[in-house]
């Protein structure tokens, strides 16, 4: 079921907070985005629960990765004002010591109303489908 446009743009709102937290290593801000029970699924396994996921992202803010931008695209979201399904394309630059990679894929992650009507993430699902690295910085 499409959702009212203000929970898409709440949906959209909560990508952003997501991928400007990731970007900017903010715990504090990606805990922000996080609903307690949150569950991240990657290809190397489900992490489960707020402390187990940042634990996670703890050690890629911690990883080679000195710099990076996101870009979250053709977002589309169905359910209603409790849980949103939110299917998008993701594009990222990251920079590390052996140079910039631009990476794609896909996010197929699950929204809900947090008790001030904002929406967290209950399931993140990352699906990284190509990488291209683009050789040494100049």
């Amino acid at each position: 079921m499409p959702v009212t446009p203000a929970v898409a743009e709440s949906a959209r709102e909560a990508m952003y907070r997501y991928a400007r937290a990731v970007d900017d290593a903010d715990e504090s801000a990606l805990a922000a985005c996080l609903h307690s029970d949150v569950v991240l699924h990657r290809v190397d396994g489900a992490r489960t629960g707020r402390d187990e996921v940042l634990a996670f992202y703890r050690t890629v803010f911690d990883g080679p990765t000195s710099w990076s931008k996101h870009f979250v695209g053709n977002i589309s979201c169905s359910g209603d004002d409790l849980a949103v399904d939110v299917h998008a394309y993701f594009q990222a630059v990251a920079l590390t010591e052996a140079g910039p990679t631009l990476v794609f894929g896909e996010y197929n992650d699950r929204l809900v109303a947090d008790r001030s009507g904002g929406l967290l993430l209950s399931i993140k699902s990352i699906d990284v489908q190509l990488t291209i690295p683009l050789g040494a910085p100049k």
